[in-house]
C-alpha cells in the first residue's frame, strides 16, 4: 500500500513540476506540455513503484520451512499359526526399529523366534509364542541370549 501511495504522489509531483517549470526545452503549448507532464509523471511513478516493490519483496520474511519429515517407520510384524506336527520358525530384525512376532503351534509343536539382525537397535520388541503338546518355544531378542520355555 505504501508503494502505491508513493507512486501516486510521485506521479502528481512530477506532473505539477513539469507543468510549472519554465524550461526552454519543454513544449510551450498547454496540450503538448500536459502530455509531456503526464508522460513524465507516469514514468517517474512507475519507477518509484518498481523500486519500492523490489525492496519490499527483498525485505519480506521468508515463509517458515516445514520440518524435515520423520524417517520412515521400520516396523517388522510376523504372525504364524501351525497345527498337527507343527513347527514354526521366525526370524526378523535387520534394520527394523519395531519388531513384533506372533506364533502358535499345536500337537508336537515347536516355535523358534529370533529378533536378531545386523545393526538392529529396537525401539520396541514384542515376541509371543504358544506351543502345545510336547512344546518347545525358543525366543531370542537382539542380544543373542535366547530364553527358552516349555
Amino acid at each position: 500500500m505504501v508503494a502505491g501511495v508513493a507512486a501516486l504522489v510521485t506521479f502528481g509531483v512530477g506532473v505539477t513540476l513539469v507543468r510549472a517549470l519554465p524550461w526552454d526545452w519543454l513544449p510551450k503549448e498547454d496540450g503538448a506540455r500536459l502530455d509531456t507532464a503526464l508522460a513524465f509523471g507516469a514514468i517517474a511513478g512507475t519507477a518509484v513503484l518498481a523500486a519500492l516493490s523490489w525492496w519490499a519483496a527483498r525485505e519480506a520474511p521468508q515463509p517458515a520451512q516445514a520440518p524435515a519429515p520423520a524417517p520412515p517407520s521400520r516396523t517388522l510384524v510376523q504372525t504364524a499359526t501351525a497345527s498337527d506336527e507343527a513347527e514354526v520358525r521366525q526370524s526378523g530384525g535387520g534394520g527394523a526399529r519395531h519388531l513384533e512376532q506372533h506364533a502358535e503351534a499345536k500337537d508336537s509343536g515347536h516355535v523358534s523366534q529370533s529378533g536378531r539382525g545386523a545393526g538392529a537397535e529396537y525401539d520396541r520388541v514384542e515376541q509371543r509364542g504358544t506351543a502345545a503338546d510336547r512344546a518347545l518355544v525358543v525366543q531370542s531378542g537382539d542380544d543373542d541370549r535366547p530364553a527358552a520355555g516349555a
